[in-house]
């Protein structure tokens, strides 16, 4: 393929493709006063799976989503009233060998319907990375806007990440694969305490 038919294919704009069109202006909606349904509306535009609802309500999800398989946990003791019934592999146990993994967020961002994951003393990120599905807590009380409003409230020390949705790749051809760099599924759990 040479130069001309390389741009004229990126012009054409194959189908699917996400590109705004040329002098599109970006579109931005008004922030929400309903930031549990501003994070659902999100978070099911990027093919997660959410849930909101009380403890005895997210343990019967987890309980659907775990399979009957252990799951790759961090923050476990924070989550135990969630957990109930689901097997949780030991500490130490090799997390590509896990069929899942649930995390606790430090924060949900309702605008793009993502949560917030800080590494701290006994919290890993590796349930939220490496397991091929994943599900985060996010506790309704600790839900923001926007990722800077999260920022100007929390100090920005070690090392954390942004999950939104099912991991996503594309190359140049906008041929989309899903659950390669990251979980290819997620659901997320709006915990009401």
């Amino acid at each position: 393929m040479n130069r001309e038919e390389f741009l004229s294919r990126l012009a054409a704009r194959p189908a699917g493709s996400h590109l705004p069109e040329e002098g599109a202006p970006p579109q931005r909606p008004a922030r929400s006063e309903d930031l549990p349904g501003a994070f659902r509306d999100a978070a099911s535009a990027t093919q997660s799976q959410v849930v909101q609802g009380d403890a005895a309500t997210l343990s019967a999800a987890l309980r659907r989503f775990s399979h009957g398989e252990a799951a790759l946990a961090q923050g476990a003791a924070e989550l135990s009233r969630l957990l109930g019934e689901v097997d949780v592999l030991p500490p130490g146990s090799d997390p590509f060998a896990a069929a899942w993994g649930v995390s606790l967020a430090d924060a949900g961002l309702a605008y793009t319907g993502s949560a917030c994951l800080r590494r701290a003393e006994g919290r890993s990120l590796l349930p939220s990375l490496v397991p091929p599905r994943a599900a985060i807590v996010v506790r309704v009380r600790e839900l923001f806007w926007e990722l800077g409003d999260y920022l100007a409230q929390t100090p920005s020390h070690g090392t954390g990440h942004v999950v939104s949705g099912p991991s996503r790749s594309a190359d140049i051809e906008n041929d989309l694969s899903i659950g390669v760099h990251g979980p290819g599924e997620v659901l997320y759990l709006l915990w009401e305490e």
